[in-house]
């Protein structure tokens, strides 16, 4: 007899089972279209308060479509001052007070003069006021980390987090702080609450870009690209990791459009240079390439995988000479991403190669 009870309970439980696994299911199913809504921006839910209008759902990356972003204010209607020592200057770049005085029908900006001010030094946020117990926290763990004691960082920025979880110069400076040890999911998150805190701020998308680029979900790294150059039509570097992302991706033409975009804003900016010899080198005109990578200023900031592209094109070129040159260079920046792709091995082996080629050239 007690086998048809354990039936009858059985059955009863089937049934409580069914309606807890469906509704598992369904809220699987609401975390998956929330996080795709995030990723592409494709649900009329989440329009942007900028250009409420712009589709950024795989668009295809054409000029026309670069061009169509117009110039947003950096500081109109932002909670913060914020001044960027490290952005280049360029004559035709618009503020609140600006459009003001072309446009006196725009609603005014909050008062600048109270508002507390961040500067952008080195890509992390120094804070002045009003809150002086976080800001002095903020700012020690800044010390720390130009000490390069980045522990110590992170930690005085997590114990900030806790204490003032609506500072927003503490939440980027963590952000990035979790970036430096790949901590990407956390970088993630770090970077959604300072857009939820200052959504104006094109270096929250820039940086959000880059945690999913490191996570491996391009998708979503190339629409906050996006989103950061839709912000800041002059912040150039994200279209650079967006030029980049697409060439990874194949979509070589695509990053042609974005590189020569970039210098059409900026014909010297190194990044932009860089990147069109990537895009020759990849379509293995070679010749071409090592004319772009020789036209990189090296006395000024550049990323140092320079060398390592322009030694293989100029390798393919038979140019050895420059080749090893180059090899030996990008040698001496042992710590440079481009290791992530092509092993310090067989960068010696290349560099042995070159010079045996060039030892045979000179011996004919």
């Amino acid at each position: 007899m007690a086998r048809p009870t354990l039936q009858r309970q059985e059955g009863r439980i089937t049934p409580a089972l069914r309606i807890l696994t469906a509704a598992a299911a369904l809220l699987l199913a609401a975390e998956i279209f929330s996080v795709s809504e995030v990723w592409h921006g494709s649900s009329a839910r989440r329009k942007d308060p900028v250009h409420p209008d712009l589709k950024l759902h795989h668009p295809k990356i054409t000029p026309e479509f670069l061009s169509s972003f117009k110039p947003t204010p950096l500081d109109f209607e932002m909670g913060w001052v914020i001044v960027d020592e490290s952005a280049r200057k360029y004559p035709d770049r618009i503020t609140a007070a600006d459009l003001r005085k072309t446009d006196p029908g725009k609603p005014e900006p909050l008062v600048s003069d109270k508002r507390p001010r961040i500067t952008n030094r080195g890509e992390f946020l120094w804070s002045e006021g009003p809150n002086d117990l976080a800001t002095g926290k903020n700012n020690e763990g800044l010390a720390f980390v130009l000490a390069n004691d980045m522990d110590r960082a992170r930690e005085i920025f997590e114990e900030l987090r806790q204490n003032e979880p609506q500072f927003f110069p503490g939440r980027f400076n963590l952000g990035r702080v979790y970036l430096y040890f790949k901590q990407h999911r956390e970088a993630i998150a770090e970077f959604e609450k300072c857009i939820a805190l200052v959504p104006q701020y094109s270096k929250n998308y820039y940086y959000l870009g880059k945690s999913y680029e490191l996570a491996a979900q391009r998708d979503a790294a190339d629409y906050n690209y996006l989103r950061a150059y839709r912000y800041d039509i002059y912040n150039l570097e994200s279209l650079v990791a967006l030029g980049d992302s697409l060439l990874e991706q194949k979509r070589t033409v695509e990053a042609l459009n974005v590189f020569k975009h970039c210098l059409k804003q900026d014909s010297g900016f190194n990044d932009a240079l860089i990147g069109m010899g990537k895009v020759a080198y990849t379509m293995k005109k070679h010749y071409d390439a090592t004319l772009w990578f020789r036209s990189v200023n090296t006395r000024v900031a550049y990323k140092k995988e320079l060398h390592f592209y322009y030694g293989e094109s100029a390798f393919y070129s038979q140019d050895y000479q420059t080749a090893a040159r180059q090899y030996e260079t990008m040698l001496n920046f042992p710590q440079d991403a481009i290791y992530s792709k092509v092993s310090l091995v067989r960068m010696r082996k290349r560099l042995e190669q070159t010079k045996r080629l060039l030892n045979q050239t000179v011996d004919q």
